[in-house]
């Protein structure tokens, strides 16, 4: 599926021949442009030659230290959106490549539903906030409240966010902070989803049956059609004032976690909710807190000052 009227971009940064065939057949056939390089001292001159809405880039490439290229890419393209590529996707792993300032992290084996959706989340925020009007400036609070049944969730493959585009537009969220939050905001509400309301659990995945499939995938068709957990809903809760950004996500499930468990040491790897998952929440605000046994997320960003009048022109 594509995005929009206008396939994205793809910059891949791989230096496996089976892998970059991989991608490049699953970016093929769903009409994504993409262009191909084999280390990470070729990625800086590639963009010097064209731009693009991605960059994914396995962090064990050969050449310079991929995270030193990674911010260097970043002082000269800011708002470049990066999907680092990791052979695990641990809370540590994870923390270190977002603080290197990359906007995602894909584990392998390579989940291409999971890379689809962030792919079209990523240009959709890229291209929304190009339409975002300056006027926002002079909104003091505002606060959105949405709800997903389980069937929406599954079906929107791309949660649009207008507060987040709103702040990003008048400087109180650069656009990479606006995106990462869309993400997080994203893997939030599937993790209510699948870890709440149907209550799936993760080991699952490892479990597979005589005909190929996996438990958790088998599990998760069979509950969303069954109303006891398919009639539930995520709620998803947007409040901005006194300079600050409060996001809620809400599901209806029994909760997988105790909220002590979230710690600064980041021992979180046992946790439903991947610790890619939580180090994306994480890198992305200033606070994350747990309630309910973790049927309750909230994620809270310190915002800028506005822009002045005058950025905006007459």
């Amino acid at each position: 599926m594509s995005v929009g009227v206008n396939p994205p971009s793809i910059l891949l940064a791989d230096g496996n021949e089976q892998s970059r065939q991989m991608f490049g057949s699953f970016f093929a056939g769903r009409g994504w442009s993409y262009d191909v390089v084999p280390d990470s001292s070729s990625m800086a001159g590639a963009l010097e030659r064209g731009t693009y809405d991605i960059i994914i880039a396995d962090v064990a490439l050969s050449g310079p230290d991929s995270a030193k290229v990674l911010r260097e890419i970043l002082e000269k393209h800011p708002s470049q959106a990066i999907i680092a590529v990791s052979p695990n996707a641990t809370y540590e792993d994870a923390l270190t490549m977002f603080r290197s300032g990359a906007t995602d992290l894909l584990a392998r084996p390579i989940d291409f539903s999971w890379l689809e959706r962030v792919v079209q989340q990523i240009v959709f925020s890229r291209r929304n906030d190009e339409r975002e009007r300056a006027t926002y400036r002079f909104v003091t609070s505002e606060r959105t409240e949405m709800r997903f049944s389980c069937a929406d969730v599954v079906q929107v493959s791309s949660i649009s966010l207008p507060l987040v585009g709103r702040l990003a537009q008048s400087g109180m969220l650069s656009h990479t902070e606006a995106l990462k939050i869309r993400l997080a905001v994203q893997e939030a509400v599937l993790n209510g989803l699948e870890h709440g309301n149907l209550e799936l659990d993760s080991q699952w995945k490892e479990e597979i049956g005589q005909d190929g499939s996996d438990k958790f995938s088998s599990v998760r068709k069979e509950r969303l059609a069954d109303p006891s957990y398919g009639d539930r809903y995520v709620y998803v809760t947007l409040q901005f004032s006194d300079g600050s950004l409060e996001i809620t996500v809400r599901d209806e499930g029994k909760g997988f976690l105790n909220s002590k468990v979230f710690q600064a040491n980041g021992k979180v790897d046992s946790l439903a909710c991947s610790g890619r998952g939580l180090a994306l929440m994480s890198s992305a605000v200033d606070e994350v807190r747990f309630g309910k046994n973790g049927s309750v997320v909230t994620m809270i960003k310190r915002l800028r000052e506005r822009k002045s009048t005058e950025d905006y022109g007459s």
